[in-house]
């Protein structure tokens, strides 16, 4: 019984600890969950003993794109999310059972050669999605609504008389919500269409920017296309949704936010070396950024000394969007993932 990881990844490492400890599993979890558990090699194997798996399964992890047609060879279950399986990549797996997807869809998945194989494909809700999704839209409302402004207003004496009603006595501005705002979104993978889908009840106009156009989501999600330029240039608040690599470095760069429509907000919950930091620092400083909702930082923790801690109207989370992990998020997150796989052993 081998199950077959198609890319290098924490998520399936993980998962493969959870069906057949390591012998690093103890340094891997303790990397994993740094501060989150205190003993995260018993968590683990706890979690696994409620799970009922059973001994004997193998595991493989493909670190090379070009290995893995050799390794579906004997693999029972293959588990992907953004890998490349080809239709002769799968006429090579005498023994495969199911691909797994690790999110709705794999867009390097051959589907038709997998019909024809009578390969059963089973896609993931993923559970961190759903809760970086609401994470960016918090923040989104946050920023546009001016929450820590009110609240630190909130703890300000006031010269008004205590009376039944008193609305918005310390006089708060910026406080405009989403509605009729114009929203980039930079990537629509599955956290960037999730959500452009859960800000359709807010009224905003949704623009979005990828590498590859996707008439279908701009169907289904009533959103359009721009180009990057496009995007700074007309968005009220701009969202990252894209990977980090050496590509995307820096991506909004200081050139770039000196198109930026000026007010423009920027929420950023994908990784922190998409920013220039230091630019993003200058454009808050100068007005020309209105503000940023970051959970993700170049360096982290964040030091302590780091300027982006003391420029207004920035909302800083310790790297949390995808929530804390722990024995409900590993059901929540990984568990659908080994019982499909249990369900084929």
């Amino acid at each position: 019984m081998r199950i077959v990881f198609g890319e290098a990844d924490k998520m399936f490492r993980l998962i493969g600890e959870a069906l057949a400890p390591s012998a690093e599993a103890e340094e891997f979890l303790g990397a994993f969950f740094l501060t989150e558990s205190a003993n995260p090699a018993d968590l683990m194997r706890g979690w696994s003993a409620r799970r009922r798996i059973p001994s004997g399964i193998k595991v493989s992890h493909c670190a090379r794109a070009e290995d893995l047609a050799a390794m579906l060879a004997d693999a029972t279950v293959l588990v992907i999310e953004n890998g490349v399986v080809r239709a002769a990549d799968l006429e090579r797996a005498r023994s495969l059972k199911l691909i797994q997807l690790f999110g709705r869809e794999a867009p390097g998945l051959d589907l038709d050669a997998c019909a024809r194989k009578n390969i059963p494909v089973r896609p993931l809700d993923r559970h961190s999605n759903r809760l970086v999704t609401e994470h960016a839209i918090m923040l989104m409302l946050a920023l546009t609504r001016g929450l820590d402004a009110s609240r630190a207003a909130l703890q300000a004496p006031s010269s008004l008389h205590p009376s039944g009603w008193a609305y918005n006595w310390p006089a708060c501005s910026g406080v405009r919500g989403l509605a009729g705002r114009v929203i980039g979104l930079v990537g629509l993978g599955q956290i960037g269409a999730m959500v452009a889908e859960y800000l359709r009840p807010f009224g905003a106009t949704i623009l979005y920017t990828r590498r590859t156009r996707d008439h279908g989501a701009e169907k289904r999600l009533g959103i359009s296309y721009a180009s990057l330029d496009e995007l700074v240039s007309h968005s009220d608040l701009l969202s990252l949704h894209v990977p980090g690599n050496a590509e995307t470095r820096n991506l909004i760069s200081a050139d770039l936010l000196a198109r930026a429509k000026p007010g423009l907000f920027i929420v950023n919950t994908s990784r922190g070396a998409l920013i220039d930091e230091g630019a993003l620092v200058a454009g808050l400083e100068s007005g020309k950024i209105a503000g940023a909702g970051l959970d993700v930082y170049v360096t982290e923790p964040l030091p302590d000394d780091h300027p982006l801690r003391r420029v207004r109207n920035v909302i800083l989370t310790p790297h949390v969007a995808a929530g804390n992990r722990d024995e409900a998020w590993l059901d929540r997150e990984i568990g659908p993932v080994v019982d499909s796989i249990l369900s084929v052993l």
